[in-house]
């Protein structure tokens, strides 16, 4: 992924995450094709993303990481090591206009929603 130029999506962003566990909220930043977060459960994000050829998506993959002792809210537990997964993530360009996306995780679905706090 191209890392290299600035993006429409380059941003600070908070997220509101809901699956049948719980629910979660975090703090994301995209800028220049990179992407990291953190989450109130102890989860991070760290990853790279790219808009599609034409412009009308946002394709991205996302290291998760859930240290010891924590629960995602897709009731998988960190017990006796810290979980690490890979999220592919494919969102529209303009994923913070308050719709609910749809995300499949290795550890489970979650729904997630986005608001952009200020450009980057």
């Amino acid at each position: 992924m191209d890392s290299s130029k600035h993006t429409p999506v380059d941003g600070f962003y908070t997220a509101y995450f809901s699956g049948v566990a719980g629910t979660s909220f975090g703090m994301f930043v995209f800028k220049e094709g990179v992407v990291v977060g953190a989450d109130v459960g102890g989860g991070r994000y760290d990853g790279e993303f790219a808009l599609t050829a034409d412009g009308t998506h946002v394709e991205a993959k996302i290291r998760f990481t859930l240290p010891v002792g924590n629960q995602s809210i897709t009731g998988m537990s960190a017990e006796a090591e810290p979980i690490s997964i890979e999220v592919p993530l494919r969102l529209p360009i303009e994923f913070n206009r308050n719709d609910v996306h749809r995300i499949e995780t290795p550890l489970g679905p979650i729904n997630a929603k986005f608001d952009k706090m200020r450009g980057a």
